[in-house]
């Protein structure tokens, strides 16, 4: 009984492991990274801690590109709440350099700052649709940490209900307004004109 069970395991393995090595293989760059390594001081949960990693894990790149991975780790960083987060450059180890891309260990250096909560969210300039519609659409709660990922899907789908309402150009700017340790997220709607 455990026999195919051992045997689908190995025949995933041996799948997963030429997937990347293909993947790894068809890399038109100098290094591929293949372990990341992050502050043992940080007081990221382990699963946001995971999410960084997946990011960067797989990630073909030259020296020059350094600087973007540290925009990468900012941005999620930012989808965790920590606005003010600090990245620096990371650094590179060479793992395998007889390998063509070059393995490398990926040194991600950073301070979360301070964690906000949502603690308001305001709808403002609406007339065409409610502000129950709008926040029934939100994808951000009170209470929740702000997520600046789910602030932009939030102004997708106003802009999508807003074009479903007869409104093509509308437009929704979010706002962050910080209150000590939380912020207020407001939508400010400029609805334009209703096509006919």
């Amino acid at each position: 009984m455990h026999r195919p069970l051992v045997l689908s395991l190995a025949a995933f393995a041996l799948v997963s492991v030429s997937a990347f090595v293909a993947a790894q293989d068809s890399c038109d760059r100098q290094f591929v990274v293949s372990q990341v390594t992050l502050p043992a001081t940080t007081h990221l949960s382990w699963s946001e801690q995971a999410a960084i990693r997946a990011r960067l894990i797989g990630r073909c790149l030259d020296d020059q590109q350094l600087g973007e991975l540290a925009g990468q780790v900012r941005n999620t960083l930012q989808s965790f709440g920590y606005l003010h987060a600090t990245v620096s450059e990371p650094s590179i180890t060479i793992a395998d350099a007889g390998r063509h891309p070059q393995t490398v260990l990926l040194n991600v250096g950073f301070e979360e700052g301070a964690h906000y909560k949502v603690r308001e969210i305001e709808v403002s300039g609406n007339r065409a649709v409610s502000a129950e519609q709008i926040m029934s659409v939100s994808q951000i709660q009170v209470e929740d940490f702000l997520d600046m990922s789910k602030v932009r899907e939030t102004v997708e789908i106003v802009r999508r209900l807003y074009a479903a309402n007869g409104f093509p150009k509308a437009s929704i700017v979010p706002q962050v307004r910080f209150l000590g340790s939380s912020v207020c997220v407001r939508f400010k709607v400029l609805e334009g004109a209703q096509s006919p």
